[in-house]
């Protein structure tokens, strides 16, 4: 047995230590790297309901105020952080619809405090028709006034001000996490206008699509505890008819509600996808609103308890404003709608005229179009405005299916979005509905093209590339 020198026992010694040290430094900096490259996830929510008596919106047959909630309206954030610095925010929220106007305050509130780009912040509301109007257009009721006006900017400073709470709220409280995806179904929605077009062109056959799709995202701790869940679903909140005049979030609510005492401790996110033309059936009934919100959530719990899609990577949006024009009418179209009996002809002829004599005719209408992608998930791409389902589906068709999910009601609502099967099949959704959001009249038939041509750039942008199969610009069939 060879016996070492002191000298050399000590050198030995000190190369032993520095393998040791070298080894505990590697694997310091392989445990430290998850955490500091890792998803952070934050989560919160606050009530939004109206100060009662409150006219309600969507419907156009209500005359009067509701003076009773049935169930909480909620808005909610979500906040993701990458770790490399890339931050994303969802915000959802129990209305019929956000405008530009309260969101342009938002986003500006957002960027001075939290340095967030309007690119990283993306709002999307349920479309329940039994919320509160949303200032300065979405009151869709047969009254107003100078106290009507009053009530709504009020409800519109309060909402400005919990929104800003909720994403501060949700960037404060971001933790470690993991995400997963996965695709569910959900058979309640219908195509209502098949029902439309038979009584304006009897005789006729026309298509009409659904989307069943229900996507589920999921957030949880490093504990594996459910921090929060985000699904959508294209389907009208319309389960609560005209006649039914209280506050609710319809089935959009009780899906929510349903999967929070699923995930005990979550919070439950709902956004709307392709809805313009979708609606409910069975309806008319709260009963029924519960029985659907019930099958979506058995929907998204049965997705997630089956093959899911871990989510790695980076965060990536994109945002754009494009401008969507209106066809062109007359002074004299206007001055006849202003004399009409009908309050939203009388309101529309009225407001076009001051547009026309302020020497600022309403042409055409900003549009706003987000894109955002977690890692290597699907992209979501959020339209702005009441968007049909052909929208869905031909992106869908275009980048191949589970890669893309399309919400509507995102950003601003300005009216419904038609495609051009639409315009030309005729009919509400086709452009009879704008004049209760107090638009001048039809779109083109351009706006189909514009906006999946948007669509299209922002997709690309978050690192989604369109199939090779995906030549067709015919709007479906």
């Amino acid at each position: 047995m060879r016996r070492e020198t002191p000298g050399a026992y000590f050198r030995g010694c000190a190369r032993r230590a520095r393998r040791a040290g070298l080894a505990a430094l590697w694997l310091a900096l392989l445990l430290s790297q998850p955490l500091s490259a890792a998803l952070r996830a934050g989560v919160a929510q606050v009530q939004i309901n109206p100060d009662l008596p409150a006219w309600l919106t969507g419907f156009a047959a209500r005359t009067s105020p509701a003076t009773r909630i049935m169930d909480d309206l909620h808005a909610k954030a979500i906040a993701l952080d990458d770790g490399s610095g890339e931050r994303l925010v969802l915000v959802t929220a129990d209305l019929i619809g956000f405008t530009r106007e309260i969101i342009g305050e938002v986003a500006a509130r957002a960027a001075r405090e939290h340095r967030l780009e309007r690119r990283q912040i993306v709002f999307n509301a349920s479309h329940t028709h039994s919320g509160p109007s949303v200032w300065p257009r979405l009151h869709v009721a047969p009254v107003s006034g100078p106290e009507v006006d009053r009530q709504l900017r009020a409800y519109a400073g309060s909402l400005i001000s919990k929104l800003d709470d909720v994403i501060t709220r949700a960037l404060e409280g971001m933790q470690p996490a993991t995400l997963d995806f996965a695709l569910g179904e959900a058979d309640f929605a219908t195509n209502r206008r098949l029902e439309q077009l038979a009584q304006i062109r009897p005789g006729q056959s026309f298509p009409g699509p659904v989307d069943r799709s229900v996507p589920a995202l999921r957030v949880r701790a490093r504990s594996g505890a459910t921090l929060a869940i985000v699904f959508g679903y294209a389907c009208h909140n319309t389960v609560l008819t005209a006649d039914f005049n209280e506050v609710s979030a319809d089935y959009a609510g009780y899906a929510q509600r349903s999967l929070e005492r699923a995930y005990p401790g979550s919070i439950a996110l709902f956004t709307i996808l392709c809805a313009g033309d979708q609606r409910p059936a069975p309806r008319g009934k709260p009963e029924l609103a519960a029985r659907h919100g019930e099958t979506l959530s058995l929907a998204v719990r049965k997705a997630l308890s089956g093959k899911t899609l871990s989510l790695t990577g980076p965060l990536r949006s994109s945002y754009e404003e494009i401008t969507l024009p209106f066809q062109v009418h007359s002074r004299d179209v206007f001055e006849a709608e202003s004399k009409s009996t009908d309050f939203f002809l009388a309101r529309r002829g009225r407001l076009m005229i001051e547009a026309i004599d302020a020497g600022k005719p309403a042409l055409s209408t900003p549009y706003p179009v987000q894109a955002f992608r977690i890692g290597n998930g699907p992209a979501w791409i959020a339209l702005g405005g009441e968007v049909v389902v052909d929208y869905q589906l031909r992106l869908e068709r275009e980048f191949g299916a589970r890669r893309v999910v399309v919400l509507g009601s995102s950003n601003d609502v300005m009216g419904y979005i038609p495609s051009r099967r639409v315009q030309r099949e005729g009919g509400y959704e086709a452009g009879d509905s704008l004049v209760y959001f107090s638009q001048p009249g039809w779109f083109t038939e351009e706006v189909e093209d514009l906006v999946l041509g948007c669509a299209r750039r922002l997709l690309s942008a978050v690192g989604l590339p369109a199939t090779p199969r995906s030549q067709s610009s015919a709007p479906l069939e």
